[in-house]
């Protein structure tokens, strides 16, 4: 670790930085001709990204089949890591600029992740400290009551009233009858999104059921042990996709020796990142570099996306 991460000054300077998946790379000029504010940026990312679980001729007017007759490959859209990646497949559907929305059989096929990295990379580009953000919301609304969803948000800096400001970049019109009603998303309140250590808190209190996640096998304890990786990798460098995940994260691996005790020193971390304290950030990226359950293998790949909808 080269950086000296001992004030708050550094930690926002540390969230300026892209990080080899936010960085638009030769493609940053496409950044260029959008709009400052978050809200703004929002909508552009809305007209520009589609979210793969919401495709349906109801919602949007297209089916997945539609768009593998056109000839997509939207699992292999869906799998991309990096925002340069993301830039080149929209533009490559659609070379107007980004401020301009696409129809949705041109928009670029992913998720909530990408809604999040694409923010985060914007407002780094533009010197806003941002960080992407994993766990679970619990404003999406169904007949049956509320759920318990896994989801990405952004996090970025707001200068003016010195805190971090989460925001929900996917939310657009089509999909705001799901969540509670009046809900802000560009600056949403405490207590509605739990990030990947108040999620095992709150597994651990009983107050989040053991049925959370994807069952049968990324559930429960396990599932909260891969969102607490995500959420502490991404906040050290590593963005991933969704199906991204190695060592301590890793869903389909039994548990190890040592892992619960690594677990509480995660959380411990996070917790203090949250309250922005310099000296927790320093150990996370110490952390993130040093241990062999969170230092990416060697040679690792995040796979191409398998779904039925593909």
């Amino acid at each position: 670790m080269s950086e000296r991460i001992e004030t708050t000054d550094d930690v926002l300077a540390h969230y300026r930085l892209q990080t080899p998946y936010s960085t638009a790379g030769a493609l940053a000029s496409l950044y260029d001709d959008l709009p400052d504010d978050v809200p703004g940026l929002c909508a552009a990312l809305q007209g520009t990204i589609l979210h793969m679980f919401w495709i349906e001729e109801k919602t949007y007017g297209i089916t997945h089949e539609q768009l593998k007759e056109a000839g997509r490959e939207i699992c292999v859209e869906f799998s991309y890591s990096l925002a340069e990646e993301r830039l080149a497949n929209i533009v490559e559907l659609d070379d107007r600029p980004l401020s301009e929305p696409r129809e949705p059989r041109l928009r670029s096929v992913g998720c909530c992740r990408d809604y999040a990295l694409m923010l985060a990379s914007i407002l780094r580009h533009k010197g806003v400290p941002a960080r992407v953000r994993t766990g679970v919301s619990l404003y999406f609304v169904a007949p049956e009551g509320r759920l318990i969803e896994d989801h990405y948000v952004t996090e970025h800096w707001n200068a003016e009233e010195r805190r971090w400001q989460l925001t929900d970049p996917q939310i657009d019109d089509v999909q705001r009858p799901a969540i509670e009603d009046g809900l802000d998303t560009i600056d949403l309140p405490d207590g509605v999104f739990l990030t990947g250590w108040r999620l095992v808190e709150g597994l651990r209190a009983g107050r989040i059921p053991e049925s959370v996640g994807f069952p049968p096998r990324n559930a429960g304890f396990t599932y909260g042990r891969n969102k607490l990786f995500a959420d502490f990798v991404g906040l050290t460098g590593h963005e991933l996709p969704v199906h991204g995940w190695w060592g301590i994260g890793d869903p389909l691996a039994d548990p190890r020796p040592g892992d619960e005790e690594l677990v509480d020193r995660m959380i411990g971390i996070l917790r203090g990142i949250d309250a922005n304290d310099p000296t927790a950030l320093s150990e996370a990226l110490k952390l993130a570099s040093t241990h062999p359950r969170l230092v990416m293998p060697g040679g690792y790949k995040v796979p191409t996306y398998q779904s039925p909808l593909c």
